[in-house]
């Protein structure tokens, strides 16, 4: 009887804890720093600034964009991504999503447009810290796969210090941001 009651407690802390905490937010905007590693060049990493926003429209539908900007010595690299996706909860603390953009990429001399799409998961595994994983299909030139993981540690519900990392083929991006959600 003991261990039952015992176990009934565990369940319904359990419970309680999973009804205070959110699913993730989908009307943000955060920026900060970031860094584009080659694969082939060790030496050459140019770093910047990047600034991104998310905003729901409705209860799924969400319009997102991007825009970094990186830059060593003479060397200036835009990245901008504008579009929209649909999320998905999964329960209570998770979110699926689908998304779909266009990408333009400003280089010395070389421009470029093309999309890409993605579909990544977003979970709140405590009430402080976000989660997300994210594969997708990115077409400016030639198509590659991409992979990005990240995660958000909010000090408040509204603001959180985050960092992510992502591969497009032989690039590497790492940002570290704050973010505001409202």
């Amino acid at each position: 009887m003991r261990k039952s009651v015992s176990v009934l407690a565990g369940v319904l802390t359990l419970s309680a804890s999973a009804a205070v905490m959110a699913a993730p937010d989908w009307r943000y905007v955060e920026g900060g720093y970031t860094q584009l590693d080659f694969d082939n060049n060790e030496s050459f990493e140019p770093d910047g600034l990047a600034v991104e926003s998310k905003y729901l429209l409705n209860q799924n539908v969400y319009l997102n964009g991007e825009y970094r900007f990186f830059e060593e010595n003479s060397f200036d690299f835009n990245m901008l991504t504008v579009g929209a996706g649909y999320r998905m909860p999964l329960n209570a603390t998770t979110d699926a999503y689908f998304g779909a953009n266009l990408e333009r990429v400003d280089g010395d001399g070389d421009d470029e447009t093309g999309y890409s799409l993605s579909a990544g998961v977003r979970s709140m595994i405590t009430e402080q810290v976000e989660l997300m994983g994210e594969v997708g299909y990115y077409d400016v030139d030639d198509g590659e796969a991409t992979v990005k993981v990240g995660g958000q540690y909010y000090i408040t519900p509204q603001w959180a210090f985050g960092a992510s990392y992502e591969m497009i083929d032989e690039i590497d991006i790492m940002q570290v941001t704050a973010r505001y959600s409202f």
